[in-house]
């Protein structure tokens, strides 16, 4: 029988000599059980998504190019990356082809990490300037003729970008505090256990001297009980 999710937790948290390890044991714990695996094929939904409107409006943002690449990379990356993931959570029995899936994950996991910091200065870096109203995507120039605003951006895609940017540092937020609730009750219920250790070891030596040791007291001679007084 395979063991539960608190087993595996409790192993994490006494085999982890680092809180950092601990952190991404859990997660991928988390990710290994059922309702990850459930939140993993939603999270494909958001990668295609962006990849589709990456691709469909790549020229609909002149206030920063980079934005619609960014969806498309993402977009690309969160499938791959999601695919290897259901690949493992199926072959989670096998620990040669975990050690082989988890050799691909790694580069994707380095190639993601560089498109989102690059997607951080990109879309926060346009916020104070881009303009996502239909009504500005055209402005007036010189003589007076409609001309393309440089600082529109379709709102599909400047806001899904923004989304699936701020989504993640909420979702390390969440994370944190999950793992940080799971480490600090299974270091109760262990100290718990440490305290009724004793009262356990008392009880056995109690039933095993019933049981035929040796009990309190005895071998201790009796006292020899004192000669009457002779009557006068």
């Amino acid at each position: 029988m395979a063991p539960s999710f608190w087993d595996q937790a409790q192993d994490a948290r006494q085999n982890s000599d680092s809180w950092m390890k601990y952190f991404f044991t859990m997660a991928t714990i988390t990710s290994l059980t059922a309702c990850g695996t459930c939140c993993m094929i939603i999270a494909m939904l958001l990668p295609f998504i962006a990849l589709v409107i990456g691709i469909v409006k790549i020229d609909e943002c002149p206030v920063n190019d980079m934005i619609p690449v960014y969806l498309i990379a993402i977009g690309t990356i969160g499938i791959i990356s999601s695919g290897l993931s259901l690949t493992r959570q199926y072959f989670k029995d096998d620990e040669k082809k975990q050690k082989c899936i988890i050799c691909l994950q790694v580069p994707v996991a380095i190639l993601w990490l560089a498109f989102f910091i690059a997607g951080n200065i990109w879309v926060y870096g346009s916020f104070s300037e881009v303009e996502t109203e239909e009504e500005d995507r055209m402005i007036k120039g010189k003589k007076g003729k409609p001309i393309p605003n440089p600082n529109y951006c379709h709102p599909w895609v400047y806001w899904l970008a923004f989304f699936l940017i701020t989504v993640v540092y909420v979702a390390l937020i969440l994370m944190c505090c999950m793992i940080c609730c799971v480490g600090a009750y299974m270091a109760k219920k262990g100290s718990e256990g440490g305290e009724e250790a004793p009262l356990n070891e008392t009880e056995t030596t109690n039933y095993t001297d019933e049981s035929g040791g040796k009990k309190e007291g005895e071998g201790i001679p009796e006292p020899e009980p004192k000669p009457a007084d002779n009557p006068a």
